[in-house]
């Protein structure tokens, strides 16, 4: 989780934090990415003023909220807006 603070301490939003479309799709590609819970080859990511849209596929059901969880975790929550499918597949025994 990325937490960004003002020198008082309260949270800053995207764009208070100076994080643009460009660095914010950067941020949250590299967080999905890095998530090891779940496939996010068939997320795309796209900006639409200060909310970051995720659209595409996840494997299985739940996957979804993870996605969603990862990048409120840099935007925050309220400016996430999910368009995800979830393909159903089970997850693999591994």
């Amino acid at each position: 989780m990325i937490l960004r603070l003002d020198v008082d301490g309260r949270s800053l939003n995207s764009l208070e934090a100076g994080h643009y479309s460009a660095a914010t799709k950067a941020a949250v590609k590299c967080a999905l990415e890095a998530a090891s819970g779940f496939d996010s080859t068939q997320i795309v990511v796209s900006t639409l003023g200060d909310f970051v849209v995720l659209e595409g596929f996840v494997r299985c059901r739940g996957d979804d909220a993870l996605a969603v969880d990862i990048v409120a975790s840099i935007v925050g929550p309220a400016h996430v807006h999910n368009r995800l499918l979830c393909r159903g597949f089970p997850r693999d025994s591994q």
